[in-house]
């Protein structure tokens, strides 16, 4: 009989009758997948577990990784944290070590924990108060395995696909797996979401408790993102056409299914990241109460200002009144009044200087001013901060999400593709007007190419999605990392006299993206020194 050990994670054991409770082993018991897996309590509680990797805005970089893109800086260099984005800014990191490294190993064990389920599944009875219950989990993991596998895939390309358990003391050749191709763990992926589809419901209305858990409407939105990774310039070198219509397809299917199972535009933008449960949201998880707001806020407020907007990011917003941006021809930017008539998700998204907020103005020169040691750009992040947080006396804190995916995702997704398909066709439009209609934007304008649809696009997606952890993800599946992650990146800088204020725009830091390497990252060095003496198909990134 195979055993293991099984670590109890704030899980409410059962106990069986002819066992003493788990509760009441020892550390050092060992429990048998047997008396895990024959009772379905237990069975579910393992399952539990295999969602603690899920990404949130610390565990995966969705915090700092902002700071790797041109959304934002840290307002302190921790250069020498694996989890910092400087790391990647200055492109100082290597197989030994880099921000990604512990995640090829959580990733890998969920993957197989999600194997060792599948192996035992037999073993798990049915519950005869709950008929789809056993099936469900099945679904569940049969997700997991295929979103943890993305996750693997867009990080280091071509992967190794593991559906059996192994043996790490058996020396044998059948753990020293060869990196399989792009186009066969992208099958997998796909063949694993469409399986795993197939045994659950859409949603959970009818059973709340399992709100969370994989469904069918999170399978889809996870397809959506995956095939459009797919047919992306990254992997999609001799751009198929082929590609971007199963993109299209699988993302319009997913859209059609939001909008048909409730999960709705959300009339407000900024209610999607402070409502525990928005209509908008297919996936999310649950965020420390107040980790956003210290992260985020000004010194005035008794912030860490840690996540500080860029001037690159402050320029992608329009004005909303001729929906062009601010160095266009008549767009009505004022160059004295640089925050007046912008998109409205700028004032969702930015905090910027002569803002009130909590009851004060924003001084990036007098109260707001970065600390000794600190960077500042005069910028701060809002999206997911409250006004009722009060950072001085711990109070005002309120449950809040992390956004994993979200029915203007899938709109964004489905344009993309479609126009890359087809063109720029009315339901392109349809679909990107949607979101801007939402935030008070006019129509994109008629007539647009092919090109300048695609340009966009990728404006929307930089402005609707900022920062939720898609930037630095989407400069890279577009190949357009080497362009917009090195060089110089300015911060604002104001002056005011005699109650005037003026603006300058300087270099806050000159950024480091070498083409040749920094699209994948580096296959952890450990692995390489365990795998590839064994194995000449399980080889390193290029130039690393």
């Amino acid at each position: 009989m195979k055993i293991f050990k099984f670590i109890i994670l704030s899980l409410a054991l059962c106990s069986f009758s002819c066992k003493k409770n788990f509760l009441e082993r020892l550390p050092s018991d060992i429990v048998s997948e047997k008396e895990v897996f024959s009772n379905i309590n237990t069975a579910e509680d393992y399952i539990n577990n295999i969602y603690t990797a899920l990404p949130n805005y610390t565990h995966g970089m969705a915090g700092p990784l902002s700071s790797a893109t041109d959304e934002s800086i840290q307002g302190v260099d921790w250069s020498l944290s694996t989890w910092d984005g400087n790391t990647f800014n200055k492109g100082a990191y290597s197989p030994s070590s880099f921000p990604f490294m512990e995640l090829w190993k959580t990733y890998f064990s969920k993957i197989r924990a999600c194997n060792i389920v599948l192996q035992n599944y037999n073993m798990i009875p049915e519950d005869l108060n709950y008929s789809e219950r056993k099936s469900r989990l099945k679904g569940e993991v049969l997700v997991l395995r295929a979103y943890y596998y993305f996750e693997l895939l867009r990080t280091w390309g071509p992967i190794p696909i593991i559906k059996q358990t192994l043996n790490p003391f058996q020396n044998d050749g059948d753990i020293y797996l060869r990196r399989s191709s792009i186009d066969e763990v992208m099958q997998f992926i796909n063949e694993g979401l469409s399986e795993g589809a197939e045994l659950l419901p859409f949603t959970y209305s009818d059973r709340p408790s399992n709100w969370g858990r994989a469904n069918k409407m999170i399978a889809l939105a996870i397809k959506s993102k995956a095939l459009l990774f797919y047919a992306s310039p990254i992997c999609n070198l001799k751009n198929d056409p082929q590609r971007w219509k199963n993109a299209a397809e699988a993302s319009k299917l997913a859209m059609l299914a939001a909008i048909q199972n409730g999960f709705t535009l959300s009339n407000s933008y900024e209610a999607i990241f402070n409502q525990y449960f928005n209509t908008e949201v297919i996936w999310s998880r649950p965020l420390e109460q107040g980790l956003i707001d210290r992260e985020s806020n000004p010194r005035g407020a008794n912030g860490y200002a840690h996540s500080l907007p860029l001037q690159e990011l402050i320029d992608s917003y329009e004005m909303k009144e001729t929906g062009k941006l601010p160095g266009e021809s008549g767009s009505g930017f004022n160059n004295s009044q640089p925050f007046t008539g912008r998109d409205p998700r700028f004032y969702q998204t930015i905090l910027y200087p002569g803002a009130n907020w909590k009851g004060k103005v924003l001084n990036p020169n007098g109260a707001d001013a970065p600390g000794i040691g600190e960077l500042g750009t005069s910028y701060w992040q809002k999206k997911y901060c409250l006004p009722t947080v009060d950072l001085f006396n711990g109070t005002g804190a309120v449950d809040q999400k992390w956004v994993l995916f979200r029915t203007a995702e899938l709109f964004l997704n489905y344009a993309e593709a479609q126009n890359e398909y087809a063109g720029p066709d009315n339901e392109v439009y349809d679909a990107v007007n949607a979101i801007r209609k939402r935030s008070q934007m006019p129509n994109l304008p008629l007539a647009l190419t092919k090109a300048e649809m695609n340009a966009h696009i990728r404006r929307e997606r930089r402005v609707e999605l900022a920062f939720e952890n898609h930037r630095f993800w989407d400069v890279r599946r577009w190949k357009i990392a080497e362009l917009v992650d090195k060089g110089a990146v300015h911060k604002l800088s104001v002056n005011v006299q005699g109650g005037v204020a003026t603006y300058t725009y300087p270099v806050i830091q000159t950024r480091v993206f070498d083409a040749a390497k920094h699209y994948w990252m580096p296959i952890p060095q450990s692995e390489m020194d365990k795998v590839g003496p064994n194995n000449p198909d399980f080889y390193q990134n290029p130039n690393w």
